[in-house]
């Protein structure tokens, strides 16, 4: 599928995809509200906490292993509608990152030096495979979007099946490495999607996986407005410790772990928002009131860990089917931040570039907000 979460510019905050981020109405949770306790995709167990509802869908924690995810998972024919009408990639902006992509591929032949055949899973419209096989690689994928599949085919002749990936018509043990950048917390089951990698993967083949860090800076302090806490988009959140996990249980030597700034927002934004969030929870408890507990929603900017899940409030309800947890449009207050957070952006997107090379040892150390993952096919 093409990767709007790749497409988030650092200096857009609000903007996610092709929709405001405060648009929770813009997509409705029409599954049913599970009434058993979900079990873990990475350890199995069953104790989890509800986080907060966000845009009707509820995100879950794993009180054993701390997996975020949402419960239940969307129908099939939810998130295609979901993906048909709602989810845009303009093309250009994957045009725009050549740099990027060839700085990804070169990463990966630190693992694969000998290249190979290359499988990237969530090909999009071509551009990374294009740029692998200038590269010296024999270059093969699999995308979902049939305009994208069809722009990667026609475009620059590449084989882009457009299938899931368990259907991609390709013998196991084929494949030298795979690459999917910010696909799996897509998916429906990342767990099926890990195992058919492994067998379409040659003993000892290496295996690139980057998805959003749930354990950065980031998403600690902006909790729901957290860009990349957008389902049904997303469906599953990873942290260091859980996705090296998940990966080790399918047949994968896990190599390489890394935290990356990604196409997150400046700490210092981030900073703000947390602000925000404390400021707003002093006011709630000033007055007093349940009504002004539900003007702004909480924990919509509550800077919350997921070692520390927020209290349920009005707004943390479990949802009916087809009904949405939070207000349809941002009350008078909450515009009001939005707006001031806008203004603050340039200001703090300064502040980020004087202070680099600071930024960037923090990100490192485990505050970026992208995982980056390199496992290698058990043998």
């Amino acid at each position: 599928m093409p990767d709007g979460q790749e497409t988030v510019q650092s200096g857009a905050p609000v903007q996610l995809f092709s929709f405001n981020l405060y648009n929770p109405s813009r997509v409705q949770a029409t599954t049913p509200p599970s009434f058993q306790d979900p079990v873990c995709l990475v350890c199995g167990g069953t104790d989890t906490r509800q986080r907060f509802v966000q845009r009707g869908y509820v995100v879950m924690r794993c009180s054993g292993c701390g997996l975020e995810f949402v419960d239940p998972t969307p129908s099939p024919a939810e998130l295609a509608e979901y993906y048909d009408q709602s989810y845009a990639v303009p093309l250009e902006r994957y045009a725009a990152a050549g740099e990027r992509n060839r700085a990804r591929i070169a990463d990966l032949e630190r693992w694969s030096p000998a290249r190979g055949r290359l499988l990237e899973i969530g090909a999009s419209y071509g551009h990374s495979l294009a740029l692998a096989r200038e590269r010296g690689w024999e270059v093969v994928g699999v995308e979902l979007s049939p305009t994208a599949s069809a722009h990667a085919r026609e475009h620059f002749g590449l084989t882009v099946f457009n299938c899931d990936l368990a259907d991609v018509p390709l013998p196991d043990a084929s494949i030298d490495a795979a690459i999917g950048w910010h696909v799996l917390e897509h998916v429906r089951d990342p767990k099926d999607h890990l195992l058919r990698l492994a067998g379409l993967l040659k003993p000892g083949g290496i295996l690139g996986l980057r998805v959003p860090n749930v354990a950065s800076f980031g998403a600690r302090v902006a909790g729901q407005w957290w860009p990349w806490m957008c389902p049904p988009a997303h469906l599953w959140f990873f942290s260091p410790t859980t996705l090296p996990r998940l990966v080790a249980a399918c047949g994968f030597e896990v190599e390489e772990i890394r935290m990356l700034r990604g196409d997150g927002n400046n700490l210092y934004q981030y900073a703000l928002m947390a602000a925000g969030a404390r400021l707003n929870d002093l006011r709630v408890l000033l007055r007093g009131s349940s009504d002004s507990r539900r003007e702004v929603p909480t924990n919509a900017v509550r800077g919350s860990s997921p070692e520390s899940p927020p209290e349920p409030n009005m707004s943390d309800a479990v949802p009916q089917a087809g009904t949405a947890a939070i207000p349809k449009e941002p009350s008078h207050l909450l515009q009001r931040w939005l707006d001031l957070l806008e203004r603050a952006q340039p200001l703090t997107d300064s502040l980020a570039r004087g202070t680099r090379p600071l930024l960037e040892a923090i990100e490192r150390r485990g505050w970026g907000d992208e995982l980056l993952v390199y496992a290698r096919r058990r043998g």
